[in-house]
């Protein structure tokens, strides 16, 4: 019986203990609560709208309640030739001056603390990932993909811009200094595509960028 009233005794201490610790730093709720209390988060689905900074954005992929922050495409045309990047350059995206802006100048424009890192990027283009929201089929012979279901947010009727895709194989004729070697969405009013454009159809982008929840407009 002994036993069990100590056992008793330093069950209460440590929960005292505890308690007393999250008040000294200023937690709104007991150490104890939030060790056993998971946070909630508002849900997000593809293709919804959000401000972010004063403009509107499409949600890219679902994001659950469980995740704190949510994958945007911004809703407009970014033209690069505004932000002084006048051409393309001739390397690869990640050594591009396409991706030097974005992990740069644009995610310090946004406010880098508002942004999450996932895969390497606060701030990047359309990729191979997002291709799972498409339904496609690959030319080989034009090296170019075929869109055959894509949601409209994606699709933009009369727009064209890059993407971070590689292309496989390039296509004949292209001077490979035009352009980087990746593939663009190309639409028209009845096709959707993606293949490699060249000059200035490259420096016209959707930046995707990763928000936490708390950082999006209210």
């Amino acid at each position: 019986m002994k036993r069990y009233i100590i056992l008793i005794v330093l069950i209460v201490m440590l929960i005292l203990g505890f308690i007393a610790f999250g008040k000294a730093y200023g937690k709104k709720d007991s150490t104890i609560k939030q060790i056993f209390k998971q946070e909630k988060f508002k849900e997000y689905h593809s293709g919804d709208i959000v401000s972010f900074n004063k403009e509107e954005w499409y949600v890219l992929h679902n994001s659950s309640n469980k995740d704190n922050y949510v994958t945007l495409i911004y809703k407009g045309i970014l033209f690069l030739d505004d932000e002084s990047l006048s051409s393309v350059d001739y390397d690869v995206y990640e050594s591009s001056v396409i991706n030097k802006y974005l992990k740069n100048e644009y995610v310090n424009k946004l406010g880098e603390d508002k942004l999450r890192e996932v895969h390497g990027y606060k701030a990047r283009l359309f990729n191979e990932d997002d291709l799972s929201l498409l339904k496609t089929t690959y030319d080989k012979y034009t090296d170019s993909y075929e869109l055959i279901d894509c949601p409209d947010f994606i699709c933009l009727t009369n727009v064209d811009y890059g993407t971070m895709i590689p292309t496989k194989n390039g296509v004949e004729g292209l001077d490979e200094l035009e352009h980087l070697s990746y593939y663009n969405v190309s639409t028209t009013y009845d096709t959707y595509k993606l293949e490699s454009l060249v000059e200035d159809n490259t420096l016209f982008i959707r930046p995707v960028i990763n928000v936490y929840k708390e950082s999006l407009d209210e």
